[in-house]
């Protein structure tokens, strides 16, 4: 019998922010080695010449190099959320309600952590990831996003995971939620 490749989280899944994290170094890895490679091969061409095609093309793989290391960087410092209190607001959803979980968003200024975003009826709910997060700029930065595409709903974001549940378990459930909104705060996420 054949094991089933596990497949990785998409983004707003419990567990992304960890597979990404993995994936993300991994790739970072991969273009320093080829990049080293590459200069390497060119000094063995020609008699250990620094001054050859190939190393300029092992420089330029610094770019694609240095990309992949800030995406490590803006994930580092977050984890994805546990998986008992994953299914605990899973079980308080009911109707057409979204849980997205593990949710980084960057803007200009700030890079911003949600533990979890439900989208119900005519509301959408957020926990905070962190203690630190700066609620009134996310609360600001998202409806301020939403509004630009007329996706705007009430919003409500807490830093206190005993208030966010307690505020989903009396939820509205959702007949239906567009599908562009959830493609645009997904398209949103780091």
């Amino acid at each position: 019998m054949e094991k089933e490749k596990k497949k990785r989280p998409a983004k707003g899944c419990p567990g992304y922010i960890d597979a990404q994290k993995k994936s993300r170094i991994m790739k970072t890895l991969l273009y320093v080695l080829i990049g080293i490679a590459i200069f390497v091969l060119g000094l063995c061409l020609n008699k250990f010449e620094k001054s050859n095609i190939f190393t300029v093309i092992a420089v330029l793989m610094v770019l694609p190099a240095a990309k992949a290391l800030i995406s490590v960087i803006v994930l580092l410092p977050y984890r994805s959320v546990e998986e008992g209190t994953v299914l605990k607001v899973q079980e308080l959803l009911s109707g057409e309600d979204i849980m997205y979980t593990d949710m980084v968003f960057t803007s200009r200024d700030k890079v911003m952590f949600l533990s979890f975003l439900v989208i119900a009826k005519d509301e959408i709910l957020c926990l905070a990831g962190r203690e630190k997060e700066d609620i009134p700029y996310i609360e600001k930065y998202l409806k301020d996003e939403l509004k630009k595409r007329m996706l705007l709903k009430k919003f409500y974001i807490t830093k206190e995971p005993k208030k966010f549940m307690e505020r989903v378990a009396h939820l509205e459930p959702a007949d239906e939620v567009p599908d562009e909104l959830t493609a645009y705060l997904l398209s949103l996420m780091v």
